[in-house]
């Protein structure tokens, strides 16, 4: 299908905005060096650190495109799900459907093994099939940061898209002050599907070591629709516990350790995100288990040469399935464990951040029944040393260079085994020619290595008739996935502009280029002249490129919050021309809120309005789908009573309108209007 070529207006707009934001700040450097202030305004909103780039740096000096979702924003939100959580930062969306226990994340157009998940610090890499890969509720979540574009530079494989960085509760977040001993209490109602949720955490100090101790439980129905009908599989039956241990050994030494725990039991259709049939998505009984164990060690010595942290860790799941038609059973599991080391070491000018990551995943399945596919039992070991150089070249300019190697093997029993290695430079040029802003340019090259799933699988995979089956034919010989991409991001934050307030204003432009997609095809069947059922594999395809921008902006006056997003993404078929799927519609949000009775109650409201995304020119596409726009309110209010120290009451009213939409690519419709009240006491 021929489609036209767009790339022509956005290749203005971004020139556009690179000559705009260059002559800003070069109109206000030479003011800055002939004038000089009194005294420093003082800014608060850029306090927020980022833990994923594994410096803990702030926004502004992470020299890239970020979002993060702190505890107040969670707590306002009252999010069904990780990813549901990140729906307002520009250019992420939710994918996956509408059922909260199967969504997954969309960064710039890619998703699922595309972006790196992280949970404390340790990438997460469970990936079969159309089986969940976010497996901790948000109950359980404190904080979420979201580094957009590449950063296989300093993760390794997978972080082609992007990194989704969880942070799990912490005695910090229960304890305040000198505080030795608190907790907390929290439960919750979701009108729409009746959702049941309670979190109980207890947290105490001891000298030079703190403990926390919690756990959650949610029950909850079908969600409905904004016509009122209702979504079969979307119930959620989940339960887990948390626990973790820190101990400050001394001055210069700190020991971590943390477990934590998710049991998920329901029915859900084999492909979650789409609608169940008893012809090919089955109604099946999942039962889920996570385990996640983590054990850290940080050094941090007065000499500025050493700043190391160790860590090791081990991830398990466990999944049992059962088809209810015929009570058909599968089992899928997966135990990765592993370690890093890293160190921080100041040299003048020059900082240098290097380490090196080491795992091992071990994969198994097994298909009850004749006519399956057959997932291998296979192992692959990861092992990688990457260095990152900031260095100040004088006042007003810095540069950033770094660069990761990579080595993965992948054996397969009975099925022969695969090695490959791939190096992830980056660099980045950062000029801040004023206190209040500044500009980078960064190119980064990034990868995803093969999954064994993707390489190995054999058996079934659909049959048109006794002994006519479609098989899988493994593939060993897959490349990794490549981006290559390059990056404007521009920073600015003001203080003191009308008194007492403050202005935070971000924004990127870039271009993504990623070759090799990894795909699975369908070779035929074919009927005639000879009876042949075909095959299914997959394989390296075309080129794509990712274009777009997006821009954020917080501002505070007193007690007045307004939070501002766009996001615009395109992407194209290089060698066809042919309009990419999944790239998520042009969307606005916006967030104003206000504190009333000395900040005793908030009260805001959240708009959200996603254009129709037409750009669905491409071969499969006969019928012509397009996807409609929509605008969703949400209302959120949050009363903390003097009177009542401790308690905290918050009202989250979703989709006000009762919205009947479905977001682009996806095939499920949207959950309806969401009356969500919880009550949190903290003692």
């Amino acid at each position: 299908m021929h489609t036209l070529d767009r790339s022509r207006p956005v290749h203005m707009l971004q020139r556009g905005i690179v000559l705009a934001i260059s002559a800003v700040l070069s109109s206000t450097c030479a003011a800055a060096e002939t004038k000089t202030p009194k005294s420093e305004p003082v800014y608060e909103l850029n306090e927020l650190t980022i833990r994923a780039t594994r410096l803990g740096e702030s926004v502004v000096s992470s020299r890239r495109s970020v979002g993060v979702i702190d505890t107040d924003e969670m707590e306002q939100r009252q999010p069904q799900s990780v990813p549901d959580a990140l729906r307002a930062v520009p250019n992420v969306s939710v994918a996956g459907g509408s059922r909260p226990l199967n969504q997954t994340v969309n960064i710039r157009g890619l998703s699922g093994s595309r972006v790196l998940q992280t949970v404390d610090g340790v990438r997460q890499d469970f990936s079969s099939g159309h089986r969940p890969d976010y497996l901790l509720p948000p109950e359980l979540i404190s904080r979420v940061e979201v580094l957009k574009g590449p950063v296989s530079s300093l993760w390794g494989s997978g972080a082609i898209g992007g990194v989704v960085a969880q942070e799990t509760l912490s005695a910090d977040d229960l304890l305040e002050g000198d505080e030795n001993f608190g907790g907390l209490i929290k439960t919750g109602h979701n009108s729409n599907s009746d959702l049941q949720a309670s979190v109980a955490a207890l947290a105490g100090r001891e000298g030079s070591a703190s403990w926390m101790l919690g756990g959650f439980y949610r029950d909850g129905n079908n969600l409905e629709h904004g016509d009122n009908s209702s979504l079969e599989g979307s119930e959620i039956l989940d339960r887990g516990g948390i626990a973790k241990l820190d101990w400050k050994v001394d001055q210069d030494q700190t020991l971590d350790l943390s477990y934590v725990e998710v049991k998920t039991a329901g029915q859900v259709p084999s492909n979650g995100a789409a609608v169940s049939n008893a012809s090919s998505n089955f109604m099946i009984d999942r039962d889920t288990r996570s385990r996640n164990l983590r054990l850290g060690y940080h050094l941090d010595t007065a000499s500025p040469l050493l700043n190391a942290n160790l860590m090791v860790w081990r991830n398990q799941v466990e999944m049992e399935e059962s088809r209810l038609s015929d009570g058909r059973q599968d089992s899928t599991q997966m135990d990765a464990y592993g370690f890093t080391l890293n160190n921080l070491t100041s040299l003048g000018q020059m900082q240098f951040l290097y380490g090196i990551d080491a795992g091992r995943e071990e994969f198994s399945g097994q298909r009850s029944g004749s006519g399956r596919p057959v997932p291998p039992d296979a192992e692959s070991d990861k092992l990688g040393a990457f260095l990152q150089a900031d260095i100040a070249l004088n006042e007003h300019w810095s540069a950033r260079l770094g660069g990761r190697y990579d080595h993965f093997e992948t054996d397969a029993e009975g099925l022969g085994s695969r090695s490959d290695s791939a190096f992830s430079p980056s660099a980045a040029l950062t000029w801040s020619p004023v206190t209040w802003g500044s500009l980078s340019l960064r190119h980064e090259r990034a990868f995803r290595a093969p999954s064994s799933e993707e390489m190995y699988t054999t058996g079934t995979h659909f049959c048109m008739g006794p002994g006519f089956c479609n098989t899988f034919a493994s593939n060993p010989d897959l490349d990794a996935e490549k981006a290559a991409n390059t990056e404007l991001v521009a920073n600015a934050h003001w203080a003191e502009l009308l008194g007492g307030d403050n202005l935070e204003l971000q924004m990127a432009v870039f271009e993504n280029e990623v070759d090799d997609f990894i795909e699975q095809i369908v070779v035929g069947p074919s009927f005639f002249p000879v009876m042949d059922p075909g095959y299914t594999t997959w394989v390296n395809v075309d080129k794509a490129r990712l274009r777009g921008f997006e821009v954020s902006a917080a501002y505070k006056l007193q007690n007045l919050k307004i939070k501002l997003g766009y996001g615009l993404t395109r992407g194209k078929d290089l060698q066809t021309g042919e309009d990419l799927t999944n790239i998520p519609a042009d969307t606005f949000t916006a967030d104003i809120s206000h504190g009333f009775w000395n900040e005793q109650l908030l009260a805001g409201v959240r708009l959200e309005h996603a254009r129709a995304q037409n750009r669905t020119g491409y071969e499969e596409n006969t019928s012509g789908i397009r996807y409609d726009g929509y605008t969703l309110t949400d209302l959120y209010l949050s009363y903390t009573p003097k009177a009542i120290p401790g308690l905290d009451l918050n009202l989250t009213v979703n989709n006000l309108t009762d919205k009947h939409y479905r977001r682009a690519w996806e095939s499920l419709d949207e959950a309806g209007r969401e009356l969500i009240l919880s009550t949190t006491y903290r003692f």
